[in-house]
């Protein structure tokens, strides 16, 4: 009974993980990363035969190319809105603050809300102020600094929605790659599982 509750704990954990690795990838994040090390521990104490060796360095490489790419996705963006490098880093920050202070100080507030909407309520709840914090933050921390910079208001603007859409670009590329690996992870621990389950 108690190994039973662990187990499906364990699945709870590996899932919540993935989910946040991509949510965490749509971010600006690493969040590719999450996901293959979640995979690979999962792999470990399944023996490597739920996840094979060969299946983790394939998501290795996609990992490589999501993290690679990431940079030069926003680097794009940022040169295309005639920004600077730096101003994609301020938008990459804050991203990243705007979607902590949503997820610190919203987050808690819509999912007791959205609880009344059922499950579905309450996770729309926790996912909504991250992501919009993060969407507003990585706007107004690339236009504040293009126009400490010295740039008129106008090219601020600019320059601060091509630092905001390269980066935004690039978290969707990631996310993209992380939900592919998920998938492709999933897809090897149901079709393995159906033979055990037979046997």
């Amino acid at each position: 009974m108690l190994m039973g509750i662990l187990v499906v704990l364990g699945y709870i954990v590996f899932g919540i993980v993935l989910l946040a690795g991509v949510i965490a990838a749509a971010l600006g994040l690493p969040g590719t990363l999450i996901i293959l090390i979640d995979a690979t521990i999962y792999s470990a104490i399944t023996g490597w035969d739920r996840i094979p060796w060969w299946l983790l360095l394939i998501g290795g490489v996609l990992c490589l190319i999501a993290e690679g790419g990431d940079a030069f996705v926003a680097a794009w963006g940022t040169k295309a809105g005639g920004g600077s490098d730096k101003a994609g880093f301020a938008a990459m920050m804050g991203a990243l603050l705007g979607a902590l202070l949503g997820g610190i100080v919203l987050s808690p507030i819509l999912s007791l809300l959205g609880l009344t909407g059922g499950f579905i309520g309450f996770f729309v709840g926790i996912l909504i102020p991250p992501l919009g914090g993060g969407v507003v933050g990585g706007f107004l921390g690339a236009y504040h600094y293009e126009l400490r910079t010295g740039k008129p208001k106008r090219e601020a603007l600019a320059a601060g929605w091509g630092a905001f859409v390269g980066r935004m670009a690039a978290g969707l590329f990631k996310a993209v790659i992380g939900a592919m690996m998920i998938a492709v992870f999933l897809y090897s621990i149901i079709t393995t599982a159906a033979p055990q389950a037979a046997g």
